[in-house]
């Protein structure tokens, strides 16, 4: 079977059995559940050959050293610079990583902090995505999809050039679906520019024409591209410039990010369908029976 989702814990080539796909959303999904979509490798992982570095330094070391000086000092002041470099470089990703995370806690995402089990904090989620996220489909819809999405994941260009057609010619003014960007940045270089030029093209309204071209070039997303998509759908050059070069939309991406994260999105493509998780680039029919059941329960 083709594997489908890459998850935060096993990488691109992470997955397991195909199973019911539908979650509560405070609950975390089991491990390979949940096919075709892609989650955030570790970001703590970084390539280092340390050993190497370290015998590099400690010989450069030696090597310096004014005669007469014992050579264990040499290496003594080598490891205490790396220990010190090591230090210095945790103190500014742990305090860069609270900057981020005070900016969001500052804004408390689109809905109420700490959303439980009983659904409460996406239905908040839900009601904040109205005004300032690209959607079509009725306000006062019976259902309401949200889709997380990555503009350079291939499962969410796979969704939204096969499946969003269907749900869209099936179910009309039924359903209102909106848009939420999580971008995979660790994965996908071009992601969180994607995402902030989505949204100086729906500043334009503009958003649905632009989300169709970027998942259908999903190999073309550098900035002079995106800058040539938005000039084909009709934007106004100067406003989208201008909105892009200032990274004006850095924060409306962060705060999806973090509403995705309560809602217990871990991967991409996944939605939210009144409140309960749907992951992964499913077939029609998943949604057909998530939708339907929806709007069976709000009868």
């Amino acid at each position: 079977m083709e594997e489908n989702k890459e998850r935060a814990d096993a990488g691109p080539e992470g997955g397991g059995p195909e199973g019911s796909a539908l979650e509560k959303p405070a609950e975390s999904a089991p491990e390979g559940a949940a096919p075709e979509a892609e989650g955030m490798s570790s970001p703590e992982a970084e390539p280092a050959p340390a050993a190497a570095a370290t015998a590099a330094l400690e010989a450069e070391g030696t090597a310096a050293a004014p005669a007469g000086r014992p050579q264990g000092a040499g290496r003594y002041l080598v490891t205490a610079a790396i220990s010190a470099g090591v230090l210095i470089f945790a103190l500014a990703f742990f305090m860069a990583g609270f900057a981020s995370h005070a900016l969001l806690d500052e804004d408390g995402g689109s809905g109420d902090a700490g959303g439980g089990g009983d659904g409460g904090g996406n239905a908040a989620i839900a009601e904040g995505v109205a005004d300032h996220d690209p959607a079509w489909g009725p306000k006062d819809a019976a259902v309401v999809v949200q889709e997380f999405a990555d503009f350079q994941c291939p499962y969410c260009g796979k969704f939204a050039l096969q499946t969003f057609p269907q749900i869209k010619e099936a179910y009309g003014d039924k359903v209102r679906f909106v848009f939420r960007d999580f971008p995979l940045t660790s994965l996908h270089g071009s992601a969180q520019k994607a995402a902030e030029a989505g949204q100086c093209a729906q500043d334009q309204g503009l958003f649905w024409e632009f989300h169709d071209l970027l998942f259908e070039n999903q190999t073309a997303l550098s900035i002079s591209d995106l800058r040539g998509y938005a000039e084909s759908v009709g934007a106004d050059m100067n406003k989208f410039n201008d909105c892009l070069d200032s990274g004006r939309n850095t924060r409306e991406v962060l705060v999806d990010m973090q509403d995705g994260a309560k809602a217990g999105v871990t991967g991409t493509p996944a939605f939210l369908i009144n409140g309960l998780l749907l992951s992964g680039a499913q077939p029609f029919a998943q949604f057909q029976q998530a939708i339907d059941a929806a709007l069976a329960a709000g009868q």
